[in-house]
């Protein structure tokens, strides 16, 4: 079961990082905003989930899923606001870079609070087994209530999951 979870959280970041290593021409600020995203996953854990164990999603968020650029770019600033500076603006410069196509097996979700890019999420997904389903990249902006809003998108993102995936793993 481990090294099951440890393969779909390195399947997932292989799939990140390969819209910077597989790029022509990778910028610098790209290479080191995916230096630092990778630090960042290197310190996350994985759970074992079930969709019973968590609240039906609250009505606190209206998520969409990314599916042009203009989302991709919300995702990024919000999952990027965990960093200061000019880390912050290294991580934008490498979420930014992510392409999404037809069988992509990422899902990349932005959660909007009173109608601005609050939180976001990713769910991944085993190409090779489709009822294994990762949830992770789970942020929100630093508002007073960003506890909130990070509960709203994993609640959302588990109910989401839950309905095409048996296996269903948070990080």
């Amino acid at each position: 079961m481990h090294s099951q979870i440890t393969q779909l959280l390195a399947q997932k970041n292989v799939w990140m990082a390969s819209h910077i290593t597989d790029a022509e021409f990778p910028t610098a600020l790209s290479k080191q905003g995916l230096a630092l995203y990778h630090t960042a996953q290197n310190e996350l854990t994985v759970n074992s989930v079930q969709a019973s164990d968590f609240a039906s999603p609250s009505d606190l968020l209206s998520v969409y899923p990314v599916d042009c650029h203009p989302l991709t770019i919300r995702f990024s600033l919000v999952h990027a606001s965990q960093w200061q500076n000019e880390e912050s603006d290294a991580v934008i410069e490498f979420l930014t870079q992510i392409m999404l196509e037809t069988d992509c097996p990422a899902q990349l979700f932005v959660g909007f609070y009173q109608g601005k890019p609050a939180a976001c999420g990713m769910l991944f997904t085993d190409p090779n087994s489709p009822t294994d389903t990762l949830i992770s990249d789970i942020c929100a902006l630093p508002l007073p209530n960003h506890d909130e809003l990070v509960a709203a998108m994993t609640s959302w993102l588990i109910q989401k999951a839950s309905e095409t995936s048996e296996k269903l793993w948070l990080c």
